[in-house]
């Protein structure tokens, strides 16, 4: 724990340089939208899902598989305390962005940003933690988050959680994990090779995303950083503060943590583009609060490991 908060903030450094890398990349032209797009499908679709399912390819270890239900527990008990508040710090009076606003604060980019992190700080085993919280995430957004956006219900949305490529990969784990499936080694190291990727294409992705999101518009919108102090510092404390004395490891807290802390989750644009939402605002609150993500991520961490040191 005492070593914690000095290594996400190294591997935060470490993500920021290829996130500039990547802005720099579009910049210039060397990524466009189309490719930027292309890079993202890749991510989400293929790189993060084997990632999260050779994470299963371990012993059998009983501090996992609590960790990977505590990790659920705290998922889903914070998601659910951060739709309530949501409507209490962003009001729909005199707000025709009051969605896209509530969606940024509840839902983190904790797959996409989230999962190289953990990986970085935890490596493997972390990231098999991780996917308790991540499978709430994948539930909540897929259900409450999409809804949301339509403003509408619909029961069906509940299936299109259950068929993305992160779930797809978390139950094909388990079922590897538990009966003690181990893939050969050759397979293993070609799809490991494909996994190690997932910190540079996310970030060079994010990086692209960044600057054609229009970074100078981007932080010139004082609104834009009422939203992120409250997804970057208010929403991770509050979490904690949900978190610090359920009786768990404080490694799972930790980890949970860090998830909520990272930045806007980028779907939500994706999302706003689909529903005809105010598309160049999410991307704008996406881009600053990933942005100032590489200050508030290490100091989450550190308040996370002090006050747990505390308790």
């Amino acid at each position: 724990m005492d070593n914690i908060a000095g290594t996400v903030l190294n591997q935060t450094i470490i993500m920021f340089i290829i996130v500039v890398i990547g802005a720099l990349c579009y910049k210039i032209r060397i990524i466009n939208d189309d490719g930027k797009k292309q890079l993202s499908a890749l991510v989400l679709n293929v790189v993060n899902p084997l990632l999260i399912f050779l994470s299963y390819q371990t012993d059998f270890r009983t501090d996992l598989v609590e960790g990977l239900v505590w990790s659920g527990i705290m998922g889903a008990l914070t998601f659910a305390v951060f739709i309530g508040i949501s409507f209490l710090f962003l009001r729909n009076k005199n707000n025709g962005d009051a969605v896209i606003e509530r969606f940024s604060v509840i839902y983190s980019n904790c797959g996409f940003m989230g999962t190289p992190l953990i990986f970085g700080v935890f490596g493997s085993d972390g990231v098999f933690i991780m996917n308790g919280f991540f499978t709430m995430f994948n539930l909540f957004v897929w259900t409450h988050g999409i809804m949301s956006m339509k403003g509408e219900k619909n029961g069906k949305t509940l299936l299109k959680a259950f068929r993305t490529p992160a779930i797809i990969a978390v139950a094909a784990g388990l079922i590897c994990f538990f009966f003690q499936l181990r893939l050969p080694d050759i397979p293993f190291q070609a799809l490991n090779s494909i996994a190690e990727m997932t910190t540079p294409l996310a970030m060079i992705v994010a990086g692209a995303s960044i600057m054609s999101a229009g970074i100078l518009n981007s932080i010139k919108n004082p609104r834009v950083y009422l939203i992120a102090a409250l997804k970057n510092l208010i929403y991770p404390i509050i979490g904690l503060a949900l978190i610090i004395f359920l009786p768990c490891d404080d490694l799972y807290k930790l980890i949970v943590l860090l998830e909520i802390a990272c930045p806007t989750a980028a779907i939500g644009t994706m999302f706003a583009i689909s529903y005809n939402k105010n598309a160049e605002y999410s991307a704008k609150i996406f881009a600053v609060t990933t942005i100032l993500s590489g200050l508030t991520l290490p100091l989450i961490s550190f308040i996370g490991t002090e006050v747990l040191k505390l308790i």
